[in-house]
């Protein structure tokens, strides 16, 4: 996990790396919301808020943020850590979050630029195009940015070239709902399937025009 607090995945990452911490702790013991929630201040002990104010709670949570930032530490890369070894782990989360903000936001922007852009050209393979789609739409989601499932259908099939109209028709015709996995391999059938009808065609007409020149 030494690099998983990378550009975009600084919440995502960092509140996973501690979920699966808490979820080996025992159910009555845990302590997401230490992400969540700063430590409190005592108050002076001669004010009235001191005499409401739970010492044995505050101090449970100084240890449950300690042993929380232990683990976010382990996931960070060598900077990171260096950055943050002085943090608990509702400020490291405020941190990273303004430290890669606006470079999450240029990666998303890249990303949406080249899935945008990303056209299938005839006689080049639809796996390998629908292949490098699904990986850019899995970016998109590992920064925060989910397409809705008909969205990213709908970009694959516009990326498409004249040749798989009479696909893309029958598909919006029948209302088809399918994961991108199940487009993946629909879309590799019917090129085979029509590869092999092209196949038989030229066959066909090459012995028909050989037919024609022996007469």
């Amino acid at each position: 996990m030494a690099e998983n607090l990378a550009v975009g995945s600084w919440n995502l990452s960092a509140k996973e790396a501690v979920k699966m911490w808490v979820d080996e702790k025992p159910l009555h013991d845990k302590v997401e919301y230490v992400l969540d929630k700063p430590i409190g201040v005592i108050p002076d002990k001669e004010s009235f808020e001191f005499a409401t104010f739970d010492v044995e709670a505050h101090q449970k949570h100084i240890d449950n943020a300690s042993d929380a930032q232990c683990v976010m530490l382990s996931s960070m890369s060598l900077e990171l850590q260096r950055q943050h070894e002085h943090m608990l782990p509702y400020e490291m989360l405020k941190h990273l979050k303004s430290l890669y903000a606006s470079q999450a936001q240029t990666m998303e922007y890249e990303i949406l630029r080249d899935l945008f852009n990303c056209k299938l050209h005839d006689g080049s393979k639809v796996s390998e195009h629908v292949l490098k789609m699904i990986g850019l739409i899995e970016r998109l989601a590992s920064i925060g940015t989910v397409l809705p499932a008909n969205v990213s259908t709908n970009l694959i099939l516009q990326s498409l070239p004249s040749s798989f109209e009479n696909f893309i028709v029958n598909f919006n015709m029948n209302n088809t709902k399918v994961g991108l996995p199940e487009l993946h391999n629909k879309l590799k059938t019917y090129e085979s399937s029509t590869a092999k009808v092209k196949s038989v065609l030229m066959v066909s007409s090459s012995a028909k025009s050989s037919k024609w020149k022996n007469k």
